[in-house]
C-alpha cells in the first residue's frame, strides 16, 4: 500500500482505564464486573452527550475519538465528577477510579479503529495521569485554554518510552496539583525504578538460593495452564537515528496484540528488554521466567525498502515452530507491524490454544482476525463457568452479533452454549422460554449446516440435559459429530454424553483423546473433567498420572485440588489434605458446581466425598 492510500487524519483521542483493575478482580470478580458495567454506562452517556465515538475497548480500558478538544475535555471532567459522585454513594459496592489522557495528533484509520502516534501518546498521557485525574497534551491545552475555565498545571516535557511530549494536568481539586517539574518527575521515576530493580535483585538472589537449597527448578512453583510468551526486542539494521524507535514500537505493538488473547500469558516489555540487555540464553529464559514460547524478530532496511522477519521458538523442544517474513515499504510500517502481529497471534491461538483441526475451521466462520480473537476470548470466559464468566462471555457474544446480524451456524451454536450456561448457573428468569430458544438455535444451526460437528455435539449434550431427548438420540448426534470430524470440543462433549448415558469407560477414552489433540488445556478444562471421571471409576492411580507434577500449578482446578484433599485425608495425610483444600478454596472452590459433577447413581460417592471435605475443614 502506498502512502497516498493510507487513510490519515488529525483526531482528538480520549484514553481511559481503571486504576488497579486486576486487584479488584482478584478480590471480588463478580462485583468488580458489575460495577465496571455501571461505570461504562456513565462513560457511554458522557460520550453520547459530547459526541465522542468509542473505537476500541480492552475490557477495563476505553479509547474514543472526539470532534473537538473542548468536547473531549468537557466529557473527561464530567465523567470524573460522575465517578467521584458514584463512589461516594451506596451504589458503588466496588469503588472504581479512572485515569484519563487526551491528545490531538495524526492517526491512521483502519476500518473503525484508529492507530498511530496520536493514539499512542493519548495512552501515554493516560498512564501519566493521577488516579481520578486528567492529563492532556500541549496541543489540547493550546486548543482549550481560552475556551474553558479549568485550571491547568504544567508538567513540562515528558518522555515515556519513545514518545516525548509536553503534558498538562487539569486541576479538578487542589490536592491534585503536582509540584514536580518534568525533570524531577523523571528523576523520581528513575530512582524508583532503580530501587525496584535492586529490591527485586535481592529477592531473586534469596529466591534462587532457597530453590537451590531445596533442589527445586526456578519458576516451577509458578506453572500454569496458560503458556507463557516472551516477545524479544526487534533487532534492526539500516535505520537512520530518527527511525530507530520503530523497532521498540513493533515490539510493544506485538505485546499489546498478543495480550488480547486470554488463553496465553504474555510477559511485559520490561522482561523482554531485561533479557536482551543481559544477553540471556534461551535455556535461561525458559528456566528463570517459565517461558514456553519465545518470539524473536529482525528488521533490515535499505532506503525505503524493508524486510521484517519473525519466528516462534518452542523452548521445550528448542525448535523454531513458526517463521514469518514480510517485505514492505518503510512508509507502511504501521500496517505491516499490525499484520504480522495478527498473523503471529493467529498461529498462537490455533496452534497453542485450540488445536489446528478445529481452530482452522473456526477461523473460517469470521470475517476478521479481530472477530476470531473475540470468539476465542468468548470461549475462554465461557469455560470459567462462573457468573462473571457468563456476564463477560455474554457481552462478547452480543458484540459479535452486531457484526453478524444475520443467522449463522457459528453464532447460533454460541448462543446455544450461552443459554446452556445460563440455565445451569440458575440465571434464567424464564426457563421454559430459554429452553424453547435453545431448541431453536441448535436445530436451526444444523439446518443451516448439516455438516457441522459443533452443532451436532451441542444438540447431543443440551438435548440430553434440557430438551428431553433420550440417550439413544444423543448418542446418534455425537456419533454423527464424530463421523463428520473429531475435534477437541466434540470429544470433550462426547465424554460427558457417554458418561451421562452410563458408559463411563467410553467417556474416559473420549476425554483422553481430547487431551491428545489440544496443545494446552487452558484452565484445566478437559483435565479436570477427565480426573473427575477417573475418580468416579476408582482409577485413582491413573488420576495421579494424568495430573503428575502439574498439581503444583498456581491455577490448578479447585475441583481437582478438592479430590486430592479428600484422597490424602483418606490416607491419613491430614496436613497435605488441609493444604490441598486451602488451595482449592483460594482457587474458588464451589460446592454446588462440584456436586453437579455426580449423577443420581453416584450419590453415595458424592456424600462420602463431601463428608470427607467437611471433616478436613473442621480440623484445627
Amino acid at each position: 500500500m502506498s502512502e497516498e492510500e493510507i487513510d490519515r487524519k488529525i483526531a482528538v483521542i480520549f484514553a481511559t482505564d481503571v486504576v488497579g483493575y486486576s486487584k479488584h478482580m482478584e478480590a471480588d470478580e463478580s462485583e468488580t464486573v458489575k460495577n465496571l458495567r455501571a461505570c461504562e454506562k456513565l462513560l457511554s452517556g458522557c460520550f453520547d452527550k459530547h459526541k465522542g465515538r468509542l473505537f476500541n475497548t480492552g475490557g477495563d480500558s476505553f479509547l474514543a475519538e472526539f470532534p473537538s478538544a473542548v468536547s473531549a475535555v468537557e466529557c473527561a471532567v464530567e465523567f470524573q465528577n460522575a465517578i467521584k459522585e458514584r463512589d461516594a454513594s451506596d451504589e458503588a459496592t466496588v469503588k472504581l477510579q479512572f485515569r484519563i489522557g487526551i491528545n490531538s495528533g495524526d492517526v491512521i484509520k483502519e476500518k473503525e479503529n484508529l492507530l498511530g502516534d496520536g493514539v499512542n501518546i493519548a495512552a501515554r498521557l493516560e498512564a501519566l495521569a493521577q488516579t481520578g485525574g486528567i492529563t492532556v497534551s500541549k496541543s489540547i491545552y493550546d486548543y482549550v485554554k481560552g475556551k474553558t475555565e479549568y485550571e491547568f498545571n504544567d508538567l513540562g516535557i515528558q518522555k515515556v518510552k519513545q514518545n516525548e511530549f509536553h503534558a498538562f494536568d487539569i486541576v479538578l481539586v487542589s490536592s491534585q496539583r503536582r509540584s514536580g517539574t518534568a525533570r524531577s518527575k523523571s528523576y523520581l521515576q528513575v530512582l524508583g525504578a532503580i530501587l525496584v530493580v535492586v529490591f527485586a535483585a535481592l529477592i531473586a538472589v534469596f529466591y534462587l538460593n532457597t530453590m537451590a537449597d531445596k533442589g527445586t527448578k526456578p519458576g516451577s512453583l509458578e506453572t500454569s495452564s496458560k503458556p507463557k510468551i516472551l516477545v524479544m526486542p526487534i533487532k534492526t539494521s539500516g535505520l537512520a537515528d530518527n527511525q530507530k524507535g520503530f523497532a521498540d514500537g513493533i515490539t510493544e505493538s506485538m505485546i499489546a496484540t498478543l495480550s488480547g488473547y486470554k488463553a496465553i500469558k504474555v510477559l511485559s516489555s520490561s522482561t523482554s528488554f531485561h533479557a536482551e540487555k543481559t544477553e540471556m540464553l534461551n535455556e535461561s529464559i525458559r528456566d528463570e521466567f517459565g517461558v514456553n514460547y519465545l518470539i524473536r524478530g529482525s528488521m533490515q532496511v535499505m532506503g525505503k525498502a524493508a524486510r521484517l522477519n519473525l519466528e516462534i521458538t518452542d523452548l521445550e523442544s528448542a525448535k523454531v515452530s513458526v517463521s514469518k517474513k514480510k517485505d514492505f515499504k518503510l512508509d507502511d510500517i504501521f500496517k505491516i507491524q499490525d499484520e504480522l502481529s495478527n498473523e503471529i497471534l493467529n498461529e498462537l491461538q490455533i496452534s497453542l490454544g485450540v488445536g489446528s483441526g478445529q481452530g482452522s475451521n473456526w477461523a473460517k466462520d469470521y470475517n476478521s482476525m479481530k472477530d476470531f480473537n473475540l470468539f476465542l476470548n468468548w470461549r475462554e470466559e465461557w469455560r470459567k463457568f462462573t457468573k462473571s464468566g457468563y456476564i463477560n462471555s455474554k457481552r462478547m457474544f452480543d458484540e459479535l452479533k452486531l457484526s453478524y446480524p444475520e443467522e449463522t451456524r457459528a453464532l447460533l451454536v454460541l448462543e446455544a452454549w450461552q443459554l446452556h450456561q445460563k440455565l445451569l448457573l440458575g440465571l434464567s428468569k424464564s426457563k421454559e422460554e430459554d429452553k424453547k430458544r435453545l431448541s431453536y438455535t441448535i436445530n436451526r444451526a444444523i439446518e443451516l449446516d448439516p455438516n457441522s460437528p459443533d452443532a451436532f455435539a451441542a444438540r447431543s449434550m443440551m438435548g440430553l440435559m434440557f430438551l428431553n431427548r433420550s440417550c439413544e438420540q444423543s448418542l446418534i448426534d455425537i456419533e454423527k459429530a464424530e463421523e463428520i470430524g473429531s475435534t477437541v470440543d466434540t470429544l470433550t462433549i462426547a465424554g460427558t454424553v457417554y458418561e451421562r448415558c452410563g458408559d463411563i469407560k467410553s467417556g474416559i477414552e473420549a476425554k483422553r483423546n481430547a487431551l491428545l489433540l489440544v496443545p494446552n488445556d487452558t484452565g484445566w478444562f478437559i483435565t479436570r473433567s477427565l480426573v473427575m471421571s477417573l475418580f468416579k471409576d476408582n482409577q485413582i492411580s491413573e488420576m495421579y498420572k494424568v495430573i503428575g507434577e502439574d498439581i503444583d500449578a498456581e491455577d490448578m482446578s479447585a475441583r481437582v485440588l478438592a479430590l486430592y484433599a479428600f484422597l490424602e485425608q483418606k490416607e491419613g495425610n491430614t496436613q497435605k489434605a488441609k493444604k490441598y483444600l486451602e488451595r482449592a478454596k483460594k482457587n474458588n472452590f464451589d460446592r454446588k458446581k462440584f456436586e453437579r459433577q455426580f449423577n443420581s447413581s453416584e450419590q453415595d460417592l458424592l456424600t462420602k466425598t463431601i463428608n470427607g471435605l467437611l471433616e478436613i475443614d473442621q480440623l484445627e
